[in-house]
């Protein structure tokens, strides 16, 4: 059965790099199927097996998700730049416009 539970947590740590090449890739339907499921299998594994049980790998885990995470927060935080400076040239051209229309 050890290796069983090998597999799957090998495929859930496949799951995240996956999911990390399609971040990366920009293919937010890929990702978000990935996402899914990866956590009915995690879940799964859990309610089956415990957290006690594959500890270190289970921690491996945590690591590979927690880096993820922090990436996809780099992510939106450049994404949300990019939105205020848009907004900020929108209204940059808009005050232009109306100073050009003034007599």
């Amino acid at each position: 059965m050890p290796s069983d539970n090998s597999t799957v947590l090998q495929s859930l740590q496949d799951d995240l790099e996956s999911l990390k090449n399609a971040i990366d890739a920009e293919d937010h339907a890929q990702a978000e199927k990935i996402v899914n499921d990866h956590d009915q299998r995690l879940r799964a594994y859990v309610q089956a097996n415990g957290v006690e049980t594959e500890m270190p790998a289970l921690q491996q885990l945590h690591k590979q998700q927690q880096a993820l995470i922090a990436r996809m927060r780099e992510l939106r935080d450049e994404a949300a730049a990019h939105l205020r400076q848009e907004r900020q040239s929108t209204r940059a051209v808009n005050a232009y416009q109306q100073a050009g229309a003034l007599p």
